[in-house]
């Protein structure tokens, strides 16, 4: 533990806890090591001279669950280099999707020469983790210490990580995620602007989140504008689903909440609405406004974690909320409200600017040949 950095100070109190409680996870996980261990050994290392991945397992995983939030960078590598689980000759791993027991397959890899790439998103850090947050970052500061290169994920990907999880010297580059831009395209015809459409998308882990988009949304209703609220993704803390009804009493009527959606699915939800509103704090690099970009949706959210380095100003309106590291903003809802009536006022331009800047950023095709110059580079020392 003294090797993880510890920015802000914990209390005695939560450390004996956490210890506790990480103790009483390695005898419970201990069968599950050795079975990991075991499946480990028969590991080769591939002779093929193109990139053969694996992505962090032995062998498949059972049962068949949504991706979300890191999980989705790797729909695009997996098709383009296909997984393999016993023979490869290079391992990649996502900081926010790690598999169960992922540095047992690490240390066999690296004994046999494997390089392994990482690619880092977001730390914990006290306004989401608590005084936990030096156990949370613990497995991503060890492999990411034992990386080959490294794939930031934002420049605040970069700084979080050496803030939370150390300097390394390991080669390393900004590379910001992408998007699929034939899948992800604008609707063939331009939605009516009678009634704005307001998406907020993707998977929620806090009220704040969630609330502060209702609230806007609300805000927007007491100024007279005539909108529709679509609320698409999961909902996943203690007591969501009452806590949202709640936060809709009133306006109910105006919203509607789709369910968790697939990356097939994602693209006919975006062309539904006008304006993506996105209000979590310190995002790393969100998946879910490039989507919508490329969708022709310009954005709105907070200046804070990568959201200023993905938005530019022609294609959204980021509301600016201070910097920190122990509390969550949501942003100031009149800003947020602002900021929705800015981009409608000229919906047609930022939506085309919206589409453009999908297409010179974030295209995945650019995304997968850096990655196979890298895998290529990797493999020839």
């Amino acid at each position: 533990m003294a090797l993880i950095p510890r920015p802000e100070r914990t209390s005695p109190l939560s450390e004996c806890f956490y210890f506790a409680l990480d103790f009483a996870s390695r005898v419970k996980n201990h069968p599950a090591r050795i079975e990991a261990k075991r499946r480990c050994e028969s590991i080769q290392r591939s002779r093929n001279a193109s990139p053969v991945l694996n992505y962090g397992l032995a062998a498949p995983l059972p049962g068949v669950c949504l991706p979300i939030g890191g999980e989705i960078k790797l729909i695009p590598l997996k098709q383009r280099f296909s997984e393999h689980f016993q023979h490869f000759n290079l391992l990649y791993l996502v900081s926010s999707a790690l598999p169960p027991h992922a540095e047992i397959l690490v240390a066999k890899a690296k004994s046999m020469g494997i390089p392994l790439v990482w690619n880092q998103n977001g730390v914990g850090y006290p306004a989401w983790c608590g005084d936990f947050y030096p156990w949370f970052n613990r497995r991503m500061a060890r492999l990411r210490q034992q990386a080959d290169f490294v794939f930031d994920q934002s420049q605040f990907s970069h700084l979080s990580a050496e803030r939370y999880l150390g300097k390394v010297a390991t080669p390393s580059e900004v590379l910001l995620n992408p998007v699929d831009l034939e899948l992800f395209s604008p609707a063939p015809a331009p939605l009516d602007q009678g009634v704005w459409r307001i998406l907020a998308a993707g998977t929620s882990h806090a009220l704040y989140r969630t609330k502060s988009v209702i609230d806007t949304f609300r805000l927007l209703l007491a100024r007279g504008r005539k909108a529709r609220l679509l609320i698409a993704g999961e909902f996943r803390w203690p007591g969501a689903e009452a806590d949202v009804r709640c936060e809709l009493d009133g306006i109910a009527e105006h919203v509607e909440i789709l369910p968790p959606f697939t990356q097939g699915e994602a693209p006919d939800i975006y062309r539904q609405a006008h304006v993506l509103l996105h209000t979590k704090y310190n995002d790393p690099c969100p998946t879910v406004p490039i989507e919508a970009m490329a969708c022709g949706l310009p954005v709105v959210g907070t200046h804070s974690g990568g959201m200023p380095e993905l938005v530019s100003k022609a294609c959204g309106v980021l509301a600016p909320v201070p910097s920190s590291w122990t509390s969550d903003i949501a942003g100031d809802l009149v800003h947020l409200a602002d900021a929705v009536e800015a981009v409608m006022s000229r919906h047609s331009e930022m939506s085309a600017a919206a589409r453009a800047h999908a297409v010179a950023i974030f295209d995945v095709k650019n995304w997968l040949n850096r990655h196979e110059q890298v895998f290529r580079n990797l493999m020839r020392h």
